[in-house]
């Protein structure tokens, strides 16, 4: 059975780990035989912490973490086999050909975080709302999501290198002192502060365009990030995860039906409006250099 990619890949976020790795054990024997061990050892892993979980020899919170490493672990893998793809010719390039002219490519990495000792997030849910969205706009073509999980301090600096997104949208939990929370090693939370997110996107700030804070108490990091960027969306107290899921999914719609920055915004708080969630003055757009109505990142040219 031939299985893309893509369906690897969505089956792996939804938590179907063995017959994914079946699909992806097979595909890198096809196409990129130089990662199907890696896979392997994967695999292998996969099993040890079912057999520890039937023995209970080991806590439901390590065997969780092992789970989540194991998934991050094989989208890493499919993120460098795509990436090879791309460079032989096997993937669209990153301007496509259409009847009415080139489109442009633009690149959205979805970073997420939900440290062991923070309540639970539905992010999971969100990003397959986000998916599911793009899967039907017009430009859907154009749009390359990249997904990372349980992020950790220590990740962000190398994913921003590596993906070099227009977008980067976080999700997950931040402060009322106003810091966003990664992972550390343990899995335990990290606190960022606004100056060293100030700093970060001050010298990584090249090609991002757009940076989305979907997370609780996110403003004022908002406001020290578009210093230095375009345009960022950031959150003006907390947010329930229904508003942050749906205004995400118009948000990203309008995107990629060819709207403005602005409208897409406009988009995403009317409709938490529509489906009465009372919070579509949470979210806050921030263009301190650049007027978000004249920024289309996608579109006919």
């Amino acid at each position: 059975m031939n299985v893309d990619l893509t369906t690897i890949k969505n089956s792996i976020q939804k938590g179907d780990l063995q017959t994914s790795i079946l699909h992806l054990i097979e595909f890198a024997n096809k196409n990129s035989s130089r990662f199907a061990n890696e896979v392997i050892l994967q695999s292998a892993s996969l099993q040890q912490i079912y057999t520890d979980e039937r023995k209970g020899v080991t806590s439901s919170e390590d065997l969780r973490r092992e789970k989540r490493r194991i998934v991050h672990a094989l989208l890493d893998i499919i993120d460098i086999i795509e990436q090879e793809q791309q460079v032989k010719g096997v993937t669209a390039s990153s301007n496509i050909s259409s009847d009415l002219g080139e489109v442009t490519m633009i690149k959205i990495l979805f970073l997420g975080a939900n440290p062991s000792d923070t309540t639970r997030l539905r992010l999971d849910e969100e990003s397959r709302a986000i998916d599911q969205s793009l899967r039907q706009v017009e430009f859907r073509d154009n749009i390359d999501i990249k997904q990372h999980w349980a992020v950790r301090a220590t990740d962000l600096q190398g994913y921003l290198l590596r993906h070099r997104p227009d977008i980067l949208h976080f999700s997950g939990h931040g402060s009322s002192s106003h810091e966003i929370l990664l992972e550390d090693n343990s899995g335990k939370s990290i606190p960022i502060s606004v100056r060293v997110l100030s700093k970060l996107f001050s010298t990584l700030k090249d090609n991002i365009r757009c940076v989305v804070l979907n997370a609780c108490y996110s403003e004022q990091q908002a406001k020290a990030i578009a210093e230095h960027i375009d345009c960022v969306i950031g959150m003006s107290e907390a947010i329930g995860d229904a508003a942050a899921i749906s205004f995400a999914t118009a948000f990203y719609q309008g995107l990629g039906y060819g709207r403005d920055i602005q409208t897409a915004f406009d988009l995403g708080c009317i409709q938490i409006d529509l489906e009465n969630l009372d919070e579509q003055n949470t979210p806050r757009l921030l263009a301190l250099n650049r007027n978000p109505k004249e920024i289309i990142l996608v579109h006919h040219t």
